[in-house]
């Protein structure tokens, strides 16, 4: 026998050549299927070592899969493996055969130094078992396992209604709609509900519905491709159209097989309120394609009927269906805010009282209920805005009967007060001053003012301290007295509440309350047109900036 004689660096530089070899992970298989000078596996034996554990759990950490997106986790009993698939092969006795492998483009499965299978066309599950049969050729109870680790590339042809027909380049598991993203896109022609994608002999495979698969998440109306597969996308030509009670109605592309329930699925389905137990479909015949036939569905009753190209589907709603009715208090209440009313039964007192009622320093002299409901527009009337126009050209066009129409319009147009004594309704319990809320009212305690304002040809303008049951006189006296130009005849006073101009004079029973302002002229003819013409709008700047702050919150 011939004799080996090793010396100790020897042996040392032959033990740091396989650590780097096996850091590196480039020994060859049998090596490393070895311990000493003898093979661990067989049809006896399990390989167990601490050596082999590591080197597989080196492997399955680089056999992760690509970077490929996924809506989802992969079904493997539903994948179909093809030419250029990855899997990664773990064998359970025998680690030293774990590593990654590829779909040949023949569709085949090579296992190094153990033969090969045909997986083309098979489910993950399917090319498993026929696996563990090859190794259990050489090994005992192998106990293989596949699993996905890349998704092979394939080649599709996009054509028709695209922006970049041809051949494209998709992976498994992708979708119609983002291999037709690929192709640029569709085109404002283009069909959404009647996508065909043939095979590579031509016969139609399946269709793809993406107005269905956009608008209800239906994955069966955007199906997976398969390599060679050939998506064309046709012009829309066919319509239907749906109106009423749905969440988007308009016109949508008609597609074979739609029925009602599909219809109203598309257009987001139905409203709140929506009446669906007399639906109307307008439908045209070939016979006669200028007047439809109107039938009525009780939808509600699981009537389904079938749609047809052209039809036209109305479904009516109920108008004031949850319809929110609401008026907004502010100023000087416990609680300001918006309150919820039952038309025609909430009242003024109702709505004060869930408000904490009017602090002391509210004025109930100066209160307002503000209608914005049912008061019109300037747009809606043209004789006013007629006058209006002639009025900024030339206000001598103007005659006197337009005059007084142009003022008594803008005071109604303008004005949205509605005449309520708040110190009756609260303080005497005046029900004829409990008016019934409407939808969209405002209220509005202003804070107590407490004076008078006089204006005009006296001698010391200004406000003046209210005291209830004074005269116009008595406050134009303490005022300071009329002057020498002043017109006492014409005298006016401009409710605080209603902007309304009083004669004191004719109107003995007018009671002047604080926030009034009392206008005295100066001796003039035009001076009572020009200010009114001037102020017919700014007159009621209080009550209207609290009607807009009430309102513009809503």
């Amino acid at each position: 026998m011939r004799k080996y004689r090793f010396s100790t660096q020897r042996i040392l530089r032959s033990i740091a050549l396989l650590s780097i070899l096996f850091a590196a992970n480039l020994l060859p298989i049998g090596i490393r299927a070895q311990t000493g000078d003898r093979q661990i596996l067989n049809r006896t034996a399990v390989a167990d070592t601490a050596v082999e554990r590591l080197l597989a759990q080196r492997q399955a950490i680089r056999a992760g899969t690509d970077g490929q997106a996924l809506e989802s986790a992969i079904d493997p009993k539903t994948y179909i493996l093809g030419p250029g698939d990855g899997v990664y092969l773990d064998v359970y006795s025998a680690h030293f055969l774990d590593q990654d492998l590829t779909v040949t483009p023949e569709g085949r499965i090579i296992v190094p130094r153990t033969g090969q299978i045909d997986v083309a066309g098979l489910t993950v599950p399917e090319a498993e078992k026929k696996i563990n049969v090859l190794l259990a050729r050489d090994y005992k109870n192998p106990q293989a396992y596949l699993s996905l680790r890349r998704l092979r590339t394939m080649k599709v042809s996009v054509l028709g209604e695209v922006l970049s027909p041809g051949v494209h380049q998709a992976t498994a598991m992708m979708r119609v709609s983002e291999v037709i993203n690929r192709a640029g896109d569709l085109t404002e022609k283009s069909s959404l509900r009647n996508i065909e994608i043939h095979r590579t002999d031509g016969s139609l495979r399946t269709k793809a519905d993406l107005i269905k698969y956009y608008n209800t998440g239906d994955l069966s109306a955007n199906p997976v491709l398969e390599g060679g597969d050939v998506i064309i996308v046709p012009r829309a030509m066919q319509m239907v159209m749906i109106s009423g009670s749905v969440g988007m109605p308009g016109t949508l592309e008609y597609a074979d097989g739609d029925k009602l329930s599909s219809l109203i699925a598309l257009a987001k389905g139905l409203r709140p309120g929506a009446r669906t137990d007399s639906v109307e479909i307008a439908r045209f015949s070939a016979e006669d394609p200028l007047h439809a036939r109107r039938m009525y569905v009780n939808y509600a009753s699981g009537e389904d009927p079938e749609i047809k190209e052209g039809d036209v589907i109305s479904i009516r709603g109920t108008s004031q269906y949850h319809l929110p009715r609401v008026v907004s208090v502010a100023g000087e209440v416990l609680f300001p805010g918006k309150y919820s009313i039952e038309v025609g039964e909430t009242k003024l007192s109702d709505v004060l009282r869930r408000a904490g009622g009017v602090l002391p320093t509210g004025s109930l002299d100066e209160a307002v209920v503000l209608r914005r409901a049912g008061i019109g527009s300037w747009e809606s009337d043209p004789e006013f805005l007629m006058i209006d126009r002639l009025r900024g050209l030339d206000e001598k066009r103007i005659s006197d009967d337009q005059f007084n129409y142009y003022m008594a319009r803008a005071r109604q147009l303008g004005r949205s007060v509605m005449i309520v004594n708040f110190r009756a309704l609260l303080e005497k319990g005046d029900a004829s001053q409990d008016i019934v809320m409407r939808d969209e009212d405002s209220v509005w305690v202003p804070r107590a003012r407490g004076f008078v304002s006089v204006i005009g040809s006296v001698n010391n303008q200004g406000n003046v301290s209210y005291t209830e049951g004074a005269t116009f006189r008595d406050y134009v006296e303490r005022a300071g007295g009329y002057t020498s130009g002043a017109d006492r005849s014409s005298v006016r006073v401009i409710n605080s509440r209603t902007s309304s101009y009083i004669n004191p004079r004719s109107d003995g029973d007018y009671k002047i309350g604080p926030g009034d302002t009392i206008v005295v002229p100066a001796e003039h003819s035009e001076f009572w047109k020009n200010f009114e013409l001037a102020t017919a709008i700014t007159a009621q700047v209080l009550t209207i900036l609290a009607g807009i702050f009430l309102l513009s919150r809503k």
